[in-house]
């Protein structure tokens, strides 16, 4: 019986070793020939910076072969019990609004003051949608400031990440499809910021910047067809943006200003967020 005991213990931690490494595979990408960073970021829901800090990577570029590792996903019971919705790139924890929700039960359950929920929100009063983004804190567990513009442009840019995969659709302004402008202007809605329509009149507004000091949420804008200004996206950092790109491309994903179609058709930026 002293014998089966040893036995029975190896045998558990070669099951425990067995699963974990099950899943570890499960959360791995094999790089083929031809793929991309933002390629792979798009199919997994994921950014190119995050498979980046991940991989403890310099570059975008890839060899083929080469095994990356990808962000692990909360499952859906862990989202049910927390509702948090952390950033990777950025110190900011975010709940979002659900039917039933108030600010004073949201307040007290994060232990924090309905006055301070809403200056960090910029809030006038406490009604709320359901859907709504709120900012609750940083990860470090102290209230966040709203002093800096990184705050409001990483809810913008968690929020434009939930609609990765949406179709493209002419016309379209909702989470049903999007075009190009049609997205911009309804990400900004979710944070209070009205744009107008068209990509062109977008570019008609805030103040221009240059390609080298762009910052989290500013609108990228790119004549892609007659030499006008008929095409927008939301830079997200790294030479990154998110749009709705066309029906052939897979509707709202991550392209980069750094090479290829959109580092030649690049027209410029404007600052929205202030």
């Amino acid at each position: 019986m002293r014998k089966l005991i040893p036995i029975a213990f190896i045998m558990a931690i070669f099951i425990l070793t067995s699963t974990t490494t099950l899943f570890a595979i499960q959360n791995e990408y094999i790089v083929k020939s031809g793929d991309t960073l933002w390629e792979i970021a798009n199919a997994n829901g994921t950014t190119v910076n995050h498979i980046k800090d991940l991989n403890n990577l310099t570059s975008d570029s890839l060899i083929p072969g080469q095994v990356l590792a990808l962000p692990v996903e909360m499952t859906s019971e862990s989202k049910a019990d927390t509702n948090l919705e952390p950033s990777r790139d950025s110190v900011v924890v975010t709940y979002t609004v659900c039917k039933g929700d108030s600010l004073s039960t949201i307040a007290a359950k994060y232990n924090i003051s309905v006055e301070a929920l809403m200056n960090i929100n910029n809030l006038t009063s406490e009604c709320l949608n359901p859907g709504y983004v709120l900012i609750i804190s940083s990860s470090t567990g102290n209230t966040v400031s709203r002093s800096g513009d990184n705050i409001q442009a990483a809810r913008l840019l968690e929020i434009a990440a939930r609609h990765l995969g949406t179709p493209y659709r002419y016309g379209g302004q909702t989470p049903g499809g999007f075009d190009c402008s049609g997205f911009a202007r309804y990400i900004f809605s979710q944070i209070g910021i009205d744009l107008p329509r068209t990509a062109s009149a977008q570019y008609g507004i805030g103040s221009e910047i240059s390609k080298d000091n762009l910052q989290l949420g500013d609108l990228l804008f790119f004549r892609c067809g007659s030499g006008g200004i008929d095409h927008v996206g939301i830079y997200t950092g790294n030479n990154q943006f998110i749009h709705s790109s066309s029906p052939r491309s897979g509707g709202v994903i991550y392209s980069s200003i750094a090479e290829g179609y959109y580092l030649n058709t690049y027209a410029g930026a404007k600052r929205i967020l202030r």
